[in-house]
């Protein structure tokens, strides 16, 4: 009996986990749980986060509000077999000062303790040629032994500065029993929490007074786990989530100023704008050859913007202050890469150079909600150019490839720019553009012979549809490009053969693309006796890609707003009647609308089809009705025309 205990208690040395049980609570909790979470193998029972906040020191010596969160996790395993990686993320502006897995063991005298076991892995968060940044994660892969199995994770977060903590979310990437954020405000400072998409969840918001602090604490219970989702819109349109600002603070006897408004964000975006030392001399000399012979100031900005799209790698840096200061635009110039703000920088001082009124301008893109009601780094996340003509501003985004001059990205349309104007500034607004802007116009006659259905086809593309097609396009090997032109009219249809295909000059970035060519379509005449069965529509949208499943969690984004277009006629033979036609389609919702119809005009059976999508978006909330939508749709494409021979 002796040497057996010594047996186990060796073995527990060397495996201390095979003597974690799970207690009847913790089964007890599983059960709960699994019928909540009944897809996922672990669930947290309860997360807390809490932040405070002190004073401290910037690289400048200038005063600042560091802040810490301090995070507790407690997991627990929903199947016999179950394991979880846990990570965060820090960079050049914060510091993981703690950071421990911890599991409860009972001892041999039957007390519970938790122990810190194993060590975290720390590695660059970054890989790709096309981003280059200071960001490091560190993760465990934690792994239970049972059913009801429960581990814990601690951690401690420094940012050095408060501008750097924008948002928390309740979500995250795990299903949460309760999920905890706790804020401690000192006396000392102005902190502005701002809330957003709380419509719709049962959030509690307690606040207290303790020593000299301010503590708001929030709560939110049975929290699914956020999932990466297909075309999904960004996170901070749909899931709840907080905002900090800190207005300002005491520091040394003094009032120091955060961001109390926009004012407030630009004059940061200044000072760091000031430390990028340009050096335009550099850049004299190309600019002289980029705007020689050109007549008019809309000449000049369409040389430079279509240079620097042409010519210059975009590259994402975001590396501490340097991710913030634009790169010199003569280094820019130089090394032929940059980020947005690298290329924004050069276009601004090359545009300034042919004697242009150009400005740096920052914006946050279609991926985040925010305006500058909200002053915080949060709000942007992209840089471009700025150069008025004739009292009116034009937006140029050198990252944008192909745009023509006078368009915009979809991306950018109807966001708040900051321009920025020395040490003034404007906030305006980049138009939003009509979805007849982006258009996909398929024009097809046909005739009848010998039971195929042979003719023309002709595609046109405006718009975004147009820059997205001259984007890939371009950037593929130049064996390729011909292929890519035939699929492209074949619309991914077997029964199609395409021949004698005609483009537009498809290096003019400025005109609509045009493909046309001749058509024979197979397999969509069906010969009954005296009947034939005709489907001239050939081009049915593919909306695979957008039918969402039982568990989908956020709004599709499209890749824009746009319309399809579909204009079909079909010559009968002489002799030939329509017996019946399909039934016409109009449906209409406020992301999505159809209308289709046939007709005859003598010997002719004209088709047309228009779907548009004017918010570039589908809402989950409308998702019931855009599957019924999408059915209506589908049966429609598959409708028929009904002949009859002579």
């Amino acid at each position: 009996m002796r040497k057996f205990l010594l047996l186990i208690l060796a073995v527990s040395a060397i495996f201390p986990g095979l003597l974690s049980a799970q207690n009847d609570d913790d089964l007890f909790e599983a059960n709960r749980l699994k019928k909540v979470f009944p897809d996922d193998r672990v669930a947290a029972t309860l997360v807390e986060e809490e932040f405070t906040f002190d004073r401290g020191r910037a690289e400048d010596k200038l005063p600042v509000v560091t802040a810490t969160q301090s995070t507790g996790i407690n997991f627990l395993a929903l199947r016999e077999r179950a394991g979880i990686q846990y990570f965060d993320f820090y960079n050049s502006f914060t510091r993981i000062t703690s950071f421990k897995q911890l599991e409860k063991r009972k001892g041999m005298f039957g007390i519970k303790k938790n122990y810190n076991v194993g060590y975290a892995i720390d590695r660059s968060a970054s890989s790709s040629e096309l981003f280059s940044d200071d960001s490091r994660v560190k993760y465990f892969n934690i792994g239970f032994t049972g059913y009801g199995d429960v581990a814990r994770v601690e951690t401690e977060k420094k940012y050095m500065d408060s501008k750097y903590l924008t948002s928390e979310y309740f979500h995250t990437w795990f299903p949460a029993k309760e999920k905890i954020i706790r804020v401690r405000i000192p006396e000392w400072l102005e902190l502005d929490i701002r809330e957003f998409n709380f419509e719709g969840y049962k959030i509690t918001k307690q606040k207290t007074q303790e020593k000299g602090e301010t503590i708001i604490t929030y709560k939110l219970q049975n929290l699914a786990g956020m999932k990466n989702e297909r075309r999904a819109i960004g996170i901070a349109y749909q899931y709840p989530h907080i905002v900090f600002v800190v207005k300002s603070f005491n520091a040394d006897g003094k009032k120091e100023k955060g961001f109390g408004d926009v004012a407030d964000l630009y004059s940061w975006y200044n000072y760091l704008y000031k430390k990028c030392n340009n050096k335009p001399d550099e850049l004299k000399a190309k600019v002289t050859e980029l705007t020689k012979g050109k007549t008019s100031d809309i000449e000049k900005v369409k040389s430079i913007f279509y240079w620097v799209q042409d010519n210059i790698r975009y590259i994402a840096f975001e590396d501490g202050l340097a991710g913030f200061i634009p790169a010199a635009a003569q280094d820019v110039f130089k090394s032929k890469y940059g980020d947005c703000k690298g290329m924004a920088n050069l276009m601004t001082e090359m545009l300034k150079l042919a004697g242009l009124e150009a400005y740096m301008t920052w914006i946050g893109t279609r991926h985040i909600p925010y305006d500058y009601t909200l002053p915080s780094l949060a709000v942007d996340n992209h840089c471009i150019s700025t150069v008025v003509l004739g009292g009116k501003e034009y937006f140029l985004d050198g990252t944008e490839k192909y745009i023509p001059f006078g368009e915009y990205a979809w991306r950018i349309q109807g966001k708040e720019v900051l321009i920025g104007k020395g040490e003034k500034h404007e906030v305006k607004k980049v138009p939003l553009q009509d979805k007849d802007k982006n258009k996909l116009l398929t024009q097809t006659s046909f005739q009848l012979k010998d039971n195929v259905l042979k003719g023309h086809v002709k595609v046109t593309l405006t718009g975004e549809q147009r820059t997205t097609f001259h984007q890939y396009y371009h950037d593929i090997p130049s064996d390729d490009k011909k292929k890519m032109i035939q699929r492209y009219l074949e619309f991914g249809n077997k029964n199609l053969v395409v021949s004698n295909i005609k483009t537009s000059d498809l290096n003019n970035r400025e005109i609509p693309i045009t493909f046309e060519g001749d058509i024979d379509l197979s397999n969509y005449v069906i010969t009954e006796e005296k009947e034939l069965y005709l489907g001239i529509d050939f081009f049915p949208e593919n909306l695979r890609g957008l039918q969402p499943d039982k568990n989908r969690q956020q709004d599709f984004e499209l890749s824009s707003s746009y319309v399809s277009v579909d204009e079909t006629e079909l010559l009968l033979p002489a002799g030939y009647k329509v017996v019946s036609l399909p039934a016409p389609i109009n449906e209409k919702a406020a992301d999505y609308e159809v209308s289709g119809s046939y007709t005859v005009k003598d010997n002719k059976v004209i088709f047309s089809k228009t779907l548009a999508f004017p918010t570039g978006r589908i809402r989950k909330a409308d998702f019931e009705n855009w599957k019924n939508f999408s059915k209506k749709l589908k049966d429609f494409n598959s409708n028929l025309i009904l002949v009859k021979k002579p």
